[in-house]
């Protein structure tokens, strides 16, 4: 009868959350051990041993959950998994009870950073009897973390069945869009003659578009994940590829770039994107036979491309196995290159005809990729007439242009400090670059102290927009780019590293909703992870609605979310007054609720919290 009672009492409390919110845990979640709270934030999947470790703890006053307080005990203790406590230590309150703007929550720290044992422990409020979540101490705790966030781009494959030996659970398909191989021109849909094999690639995001000039922000990061910490990345993630001798990594990358070269016209130029018309689709999606179709060329996607090619063949090249393909990478970058610069520039190619991002690149971003595909064609050719480009249009770098170094466009803008590093490379440019950084560093607009934020991930308040999770990775990896390249004193080096390891905890469970921002991680350690996405292949009115494949990264809070309710479903409304990062809600309906602003992931998302995860992963 105890238990019936708890029971009824814990549905009651969950059903005083609006629809669709990120509930909190409560009660006995693991057996033997006491029972959790949400309240006392971590890092569900672990801290390095010789890392800072500091639980936050919250009590909300603000927001949807502004009903469930909490306060804790004046001092905490670490526990093992077997109960024994290991550190006892004092509550600290941020900003003498302040309320936190982001959250709308008041809060407390925990600093366990003394304990470096490896092994299983929770955090523990004698005064309260709850414990946080589960975690471990290790030197290995985000191994399985990488593994899951790489996999996300074998789910998304198209152009192949995803086979349940890879699959690693339900998620399984046979090969969708073979119609691919059989692309028509949108401007010329009947011509046969016109056709072209465009098959293979991932699916963009939660739809089955490809566009080319997204790949900016996802190949450069997923590159420079690889050359940052190439031992993270093994040849065993369980993909087709596996078991070859070369990193899964790069493999999984080939096959969107086996793609891209497929895009790629004999001159050289590239088209704006390809996909379907409408939005009438079929699921499974291997049933969706529609026809598929590519758009006109386009320059922003050609020498976005052109970037991607040449920065693969410096990559690529380093295998023998690869050398051939490398090669063909640079002729392609080459042609690219001198189409680009023979070709009036276009801006509006992309009509929207083809569903459904719009990928049209404007003045200014063609000139900052024209320096960066510049800068790898130097690094890759050593031809000096690169160099002139890269004089010429450095400078329009939002990293070199605006106050601080820009957290948007990082992946493809990494090249920057790339640079540096290129021998031959123009000293007084090298010298703007590090000094940039060097400035930024000392910037509160860019690293501002730990203390800034409740939750020691501070964000500017104009980064909660659609995709917000990618700036927040974006934080991480520029403050490991300036503890790396700006010629730092150690200390500023090590406020640098700490905070790009905090940003990394904000995904793993140190958030207002103490949640991690991947999808359904249990079997990796997470005890409250998101359990739905908008996706074409799991989302609502599919199998896996509340069972997507782990490790999707979603978009994040958005404080400008603008959907509302279907006839007879539950409000929305609750979501466009939250304090902006509890803007969030784990659901995945279509319109109007356009969930697709919050819990949509995006192969680029993906890609720029790979490449933070991989400084991390030992």
């Amino acid at each position: 009868m105890w238990m019936v009672g708890v029971a009824l009492a814990l549905g009651s409390f969950q059903d005083s959350f609006p629809a669709y919110s990120v509930k909190p845990l409560t009660g006995v979640t693991i057996p033997g051990l006491p029972e959790i709270t949400s309240h006392i934030c971590v890092d569900q999947f672990g801290y390095l041993p010789d890392a800072s470790k500091v639980a936050v703890i919250s009590d909300p006053v603000k927001g949807y959950n502004s009903f469930d307080h909490y306060t804790p005990g004046a001092k905490l203790e670490l526990r093992d998994r077997a109960g024994s406590s290991v550190f006892t230590g004092a509550t600290t309150p941020w900003k003498a009870g302040a309320v936190h703007d982001d959250s709308g929550d008041r809060g407390w720290w925990f600093d366990f950073s003394s304990v470096t044992k490896p092994g299983e422990y929770y955090v523990f409020d004698p005064s309260t009897r709850r414990r946080s979540a589960l975690f471990r101490i290790g030197a290995t705790v985000y191994r399985g973390v990488l593994r899951a966030a790489c996999r996300m781009y074998y789910y998304q494959r198209i152009g192949m069945p995803i086979e349940a030996k890879y699959a690693e659970g339900p998620w399984v398909d046979d090969s969708a869009f073979l119609e691919d191989a059989h692309a028509r021109f949108v401007n010329a849909k009947d011509s046969a003659a016109q056709e072209r094999d465009l098959s293979g690639g991932w699916m963009d995001a939660g739809d089955t578009d490809k566009y080319p000039p997204f790949n900016a922000d996802v190949i450069h990061p997923l590159l420079y994940a690889y050359t940052a910490n190439p031992k993270a990345f093994t040849d065993d993630f369980n993909i087709p590829e596996s078991g070859n001798g070369r990193p899964d990594l790069l493999d999984e990358v080939k096959y969107q770039l086996d793609w891209l070269v497929r895009m790629q016209f004999p001159d050289g130029s590239v088209p704006v994107k390809m996909g379907n018309v409408d939005y009438g689709g079929k699921y499974p999606l291997s049933l969706d036979h529609r026809t598929r179709y590519y758009g006109p060329k386009d320059s922003g996607a050609t020498i976005y491309t052109c970037a991607i090619f040449a920065h693969a063949a410096r990559v690529y090249g380093h295998f023998p196995v690869w050398k051939s393909f490398a090669t063909d990478l640079t002729t392609r970058a080459l042609q690219a290159w001198s189409w680009f610069h023979t070709n009036p520039r276009t801006f509006k190619t992309d009509t929207g005809e083809i569903k459904a991002g719009i990928a049209n690149r404007s003045n200014e971003e063609q000139d900052r990729m024209e320096a960066y595909a510049a800068i790898h064609l130097f690094a890759l050719t050593g031809d000096a007439k690169y160099q002139q480009t890269i004089r010429q249009k450095v400078g329009v770098a939002r990293q070199l242009s605006e106050e601080v170094w820009s957290p948007y466009e990082t992946g493809s803008a990494e090249s920057l400090v790339d640079y540096m590093t290129v021998p031959g490379a123009d000293p007084e440019i090298v010298s703007r670059i590090r000094g940039q950084l060097a400035k930024s560093a000392t910037n509160d607009h860019f690293a501002p102290p730990v203390e800034a934020d409740l939750y020691r991930a501070w964000m500017a308040p104009t980064n909660y927009h659609w995709g917000s999770n990618t700036v927040r990775a974006d934080w991480g990896v520029v403050a490991l780019l300036a503890a790396d390249h700006a010629g730092l004193d150690v200390e500023t080096q090590t406020r640098l590293r700490a905070r790009a390891a905090d940003m990394l905890h904000s995904f793993h469970g140190v958030n207002p909703l103490s949640v991690v921002y991947l999808t359904n991680m249990g079997k990796y350690g997470a005890e409250h992870s998101l359990q739905t996405i908008y996706h074409a292949k799991y989302g609502d009115g599919t199998p896996f609605s509340h069972n997507p494949p782990p490790g999707y990264i979603v978009g994040g809070p958005n404080q400008s979310f603008s959907g509302k309710a279907a006839a007879g479903h539950p409000s929305v409304d609750w979501l466009r007054v939250q304090p902006r990062a509890k803007a969030y809600a784990d659901f995945n309906l279509a319109w109007p609720e356009s969930s697709w602003e919050l819990s949509e992931p995006a192969i680029y998302y993906q890609a720029v919290y790979v490449r933070l995860l991989a400084e991390f992963a030992k």
